[in-house]
């Protein structure tokens, strides 16, 4: 009599776990689900990061966009804007004329734009083409400089 071997045959038999949840809602907690966490996430997380380690080493005004931000990451007021203006710019990733560059002077690399600039309290908003700064705090405010240009 010839002895067949059967694969896995020491181990006991495993049975598929059987779900409750039907088959469309098992691949939305699956699949979609984390997608979305991870997006909303990433929504809150990803100007907190662009704040803190980007623009720490600026070599100069970027005379094509719209504006400039001079901001510190430790301002209460800059924290609260500076979200306004990460989604402002990745909205308009591909028109650079409507960006607006974002300097973070609390950095030892870009302290002589406070000198260079005159800035006296952050975040300052300066108009790249016609020079006018503007101290702005207030969410609607940004907003509001970002689509017409002057703050309200």
């Amino acid at each position: 009599m010839r002895k067949t071997r059967i694969k896995g045959g020491n181990q006991p038999n495993k049975k598929k776990k059987r779900s409750w949840l039907p088959k469309p809602v098992q691949f939305i907690v699956n699949k979609v689900l984390p997608v979305i966490v991870l997006l909303v996430v990433g929504y809150f997380f990803a100007p907190n990061v662009s704040m803190n380690f980007q623009n720490n080493d600026v070599k100069q005004l970027d005379n094509q966009a719209e504006a400039v931000m001079f901001y510190k990451a430790d301002c209460s007021h800059c924290q609260k804007v500076y979200p306004t203006v990460f989604w402002h710019n990745v909205l308009h990733f591909q028109n650079h004329a409507k960006q607006v560059q974002t300097i973070n002077v609390a950095n030892v690399n870009n302290q002589h734009y406070i000198s260079d600039q005159n800035i006296e309290s952050t975040p300052t908003f300066k108009n790249i083409k016609t020079g006018r700064a503007f101290v702005i705090t207030d969410k609607q405010q940004v907003k509001q400089y970002l689509e017409k240009g002057e703050p309200k």
